[in-house]
């Protein structure tokens, strides 16, 4: 019985519309942009602050979001802080949504930008930076300005990033 119930399902006519996919080249819309993993404000935040000359200050209060985009160069990011008198620690950390292709790590320099004193390249979801700390190492830093950078993991990496910066007095 059940098995003749089952044929006079597939013979019945079904009404209603229809479902065609087309997932050719030709089914997308001209005007439909690839997804990217950032927007073109987050690629604008705080530019240009390419090199250490050009590194943009900021404050506690600046987080972003920022982003590592595609060019024609490695996108590099560059942000001055300074670090006031009576300071017993300095927290700087960058957080993104980890995936292979955009990885972003993290370094702190002098307040020229030539003196690396620690960086941060390990794989996940955050990169941080503790002055004094242990893992990266990293000294107290004196009163003056410091230089941070966030740079491409691997060759090619491409990420948004928001900013945390902390300074306890």
């Amino acid at each position: 019985m059940a098995r003749e119930f089952a044929a006079s399902l597939l013979l019945l006519p079904v009404a209603g519309c229809s479902l065609i996919l087309d997932f050719s080249d030709q089914a997308i819309p001209r005007d439909a942009q690839p997804d990217a993993p950032y927007t073109q404000a987050e690629c604008d935040y705080k530019e240009p602050n390419e090199t250490p000359a050009t590194a943009a200050a900021i404050t506690p209060a600046d987080t972003g979001p920022a982003a590592i985009c595609a060019g024609d160069v490695a996108d590099l990011d560059f942000y001055k802080i300074t670090v006031p008198a009576v300071t017993t620690k300095v927290e700087i950390r960058i957080a993104y949504a980890y995936r292979p292709s955009g990885d972003v790590d993290l370094r702190l320099y002098d307040q020229t930008g030539a003196t690396k004193l620690a960086q941060s390249t390990g794989f996940g979801n955050e990169e941080a930076i503790v002055c004094p700390g242990a893992s990266p190492s990293c000294s107290m830093l004196a009163a003056g300005d410091y230089v941070f950078e966030v740079f491409p993991g691997t060759g090619g990496s491409v990420n948004r990033y928001t900013i945390a910066v902390t300074i306890t007095p």
